[in-house]
């Protein structure tokens, strides 16, 4: 009974962070940019949107953990309980693209947050990475955003193999 429900809240937990991931990305992408943008006369406006986006880029990467260690032991729980050996192959098949997709956006997000360094102006004037990030940023926002859909598309489907 405490192994179901703790295998429960983990389903619950890593459901919850693929949601706030998905939420996240439009809010920034759909609502707060073209807001910032369009009230980029504002005095200061670079400086909140930076610290705006540097908050969010740690809150991405505390829920990016939540869902690689829930689904470690999401994955973990379905060898141990033998489920595995029950399902259809459609559904191991859809689980696969899922797994490699979810690879594919974190190697994305460490890329982004990681590798690529975005210049630093004075304090007056911030590099306006949530207003108008490079162009290399949107595609890999885009193909992220795309992603996170697909992956929960998937997580959709999965009901139909059980």
């Amino acid at each position: 009974m405490l192994l179901s429900n703790l295998v429960l809240v983990n389903h619950w937990l890593h459901l919850s962070a693929a949601a706030l991931l998905a939420g996240g990305m439009v809010f920034l992408v759909a609502i707060l940019r073209p807001v910032l943008i369009r009230n980029s006369s504002v005095s200061g406006i670079d400086i909140l949107a930076n610290e705006v986006h540097d908050r969010f880029r740690k809150y991405v990467g505390i829920v990016i953990g939540v869902i690689i260690l829930t689904g470690i032991i999401n994955a973990l729980n379905g060898v141990i309980t033998g489920i595995e050996v029950d399902l259809s192959s459609g559904y191991k098949t859809v689980i696969r693209i899922k797994v490699l997709l979810a690879i594919a956006l974190f190697i994305i997000y460490g890329v982004n947050a990681f590798l690529i360094k975005e210049p630093k102006g004075d304090k007056d004037e911030g590099c306006s990475c949530v207003m108008q990030p490079p162009v290399y940023k949107r595609i890999l926002q885009v193909i992220a955003l795309v992603l996170v859909f697909t992956i929960l598309l998937l997580v959709s489907l999965l009901g139909f193999y059980k």
